[in-house]
């Protein structure tokens, strides 16, 4: 009886066991949002995302995937103006491009590059901007550390992103997002001392334009071009 006892002991276990294991599939298997994922003037602080990439391809790290086709440009009530007009012909290339995930897309990027620009972090800043651009932030980064100093910088919020403007030359697109965000970002100098910035909150408003050549397989939007907002 005991034995008898001790063997249906084992049985339960075991059941409880495949039971939890199962629940433990069902939720660890599921991807959670982000799992991963200036200066032409001198980034000013310029996270990250994550060549400024992003859209609808290959699923590396580095990549902000864009290509929600839920929502597309032909919806939109304000279809007929220039600006959306443009943007229904990078669709209609680019069959997989919205412009609301790609904002969310460009946004992601923003964090990511200036994020990265303050730590020093080449391999992301590669992976997010043009040549031109790289070149660039690789020089402001190679002279601040030349002065062995440090740059930090915290972003607060995004207050907003949008497409200004798009251009498309036969394959070649190009979009220019406007950001308003609110950030803290100082550099110090080796003994500590703070010699650019303050640790106070302070607004930033650019405008930043990313670009792809539609028939390339390289999904990614690259950053090429920074500038303060009038």
């Amino acid at each position: 009886m005991d034995n008898g006892f001790q063997f249906l002991d084992i049985i339960l276990l075991a059941a409880v066991a495949g039971f939890i294991f199962l629940r433990l599939r069902s939720v660890l298997g599921r991807r959670m949002g982000h799992e991963q994922s200036p200066p032409e003037e001198k980034a000013r602080r310029p996270a990250e995302g994550h060549k400024a990439d992003f859209d609808d391809g290959p699923k590396e790290d580095n990549v902000v995937l864009l290509g929600d086709k839920s929502k597309t440009a032909e919806s939109s009530p304000f279809a007929d103006t220039p600006l959306m007009r443009t943007l229904n012909q990078i669709r209609q290339k680019d069959k997989s491009f919205d412009q609301t995930t790609f904002v969310q897309g460009a946004q992601s990027a923003y964090e990511a590059i200036v994020v990265a620009f303050a730590k020093g972090d080449r391999d992301t800043l590669k992976m997010l901007l043009s040549e031109t651009v790289y070149e660039n932030f690789e020089a402001s980064i190679q002279e601040r550390e030349d002065r062995n100093e440090e740059m930090s910088t915290d972003i607060l919020t995004i207050h907003s992103a949008e497409i200004t403007e798009a251009t498309l030359e036969g394959s070649e697109a190009e979009i220019t997002i406007s950001f308003e965000a609110e950030m803290i970002s100082m550099t110090k100098d080796e003994d500590g001392v703070v010699i650019a910035g303050d640790p106070q909150p302070h607004k930033v408003h650019e405008l930043w334009t990313f670009a792809r050549n539609l028939r390339s397989r390289n999904p990614n939007w690259l950053l090429i071009t920074t500038r303060r907002a009038n």
